[in-house]
């Protein structure tokens, strides 16, 4: 699920700043679930700007990782899919700080060009009397840029900060960083899905968890879905690497 997936003959390809981009029909399809609430603002208007909002935000996203690859001569592409986007080869590096650069590079993207957008939108806009289209799209990117940004912040693998945690204990630890990464991981991810659900069906009481902050907001099915999946791509993961030789060790095995 996290991997590259196959090509079809319905997939969108072009070429942007000399870099391959394929855009698999999944992401649409998905992208258009995800937001299909949008349409009760006010048609499926709102839903074309949701997707678009995605769309572009995913791609300065994975275009951050591309970059800071290019830097140390490790050229790659973007694929997008239905988890969202790969930026293929962008790191594979020799050395560990290199690796975590490039994996922050993606969500440090999407704050900058969300900071330009909050820019021009507090200096060159009155959002209060814009349109209201214009409006929601500034919401949309708020949500897709920041709070999927946070998310991607997580000790979760293999999001980005999962694979910051990785080869940074990897490279403090060499002989059990991976697994102690992966626990991290396994149990961020799992309580977070439980705590999902439990925000899904306690939202008009949250009772305790209103006395931990932001906690609350970290909620919904999807959220729930996506966390235990990652939960559960973390147990396999730990599987793989406790019956893994130390010969075998690939320090490109997690190679986005």
């Amino acid at each position: 699920m996290f991997f590259e997936p196959g090509r079809t003959p319905y997939d969108l390809n072009f070429r942007l700043f000399g870099v391959d981009v394929r855009v698999h029909p999944w992401f649409w399809l998905m992208n258009a679930m995800l937001g299909w609430s949008t349409i009760a603002l006010g048609g499926f208007g709102y839903l074309i700007i949701w997707i678009a909002c995605v769309f572009i935000s995913i791609l300065v996203h994975e275009f951050g990782h591309i970059f800071m690859g290019i830097v140390f001569r490790s050229h790659g592409h973007i694929v997008l899919y239905t988890m969202g986007g790969l930026a293929v080869g962008s790191n594979r590096l020799p050395r560990h700080w290199q690796r975590i650069l490039v994996c922050l590079a993606g969500p440090a993207a999407g704050f900058l060009f969300f900071g330009l957008v909050w820019v021009f939108a507090h200096r060159f806009v009155d959002l209060e009397q814009a349109p209201r289209a214009m409006r929601y799209t500034y919401d949309f990117l708020w949500q897709i840029n920041l709070f999927w940004g946070f998310i991607n912040l997580l000790p979760i693998w293999p999001l980005d900060a999962g694979q910051v945690t990785r080869d940074l204990l990897d490279w403090i630890m060499p002989e059990r960083g991976v697994r102690i990464a992966l626990g991290i991981s396994l149990v961020t991810a799992g309580v977070l899905a439980v705590n999902a659900l439990y925000v899904h069906f306690h939202e008009h009481s949250l009772g305790p968890l209103q006395y931990i902050p932001y906690l609350e907001y970290a909620g919904g099915l999807w959220l729930a879905f996506l966390f235990g999946v990652l939960a559960f791509n973390s147990f396999q993961a730990m599987q793989a690497e406790s019956h893994r030789r130390p010969w075998d060790r690939d320090d490109n095995s997690w190679d986005r």
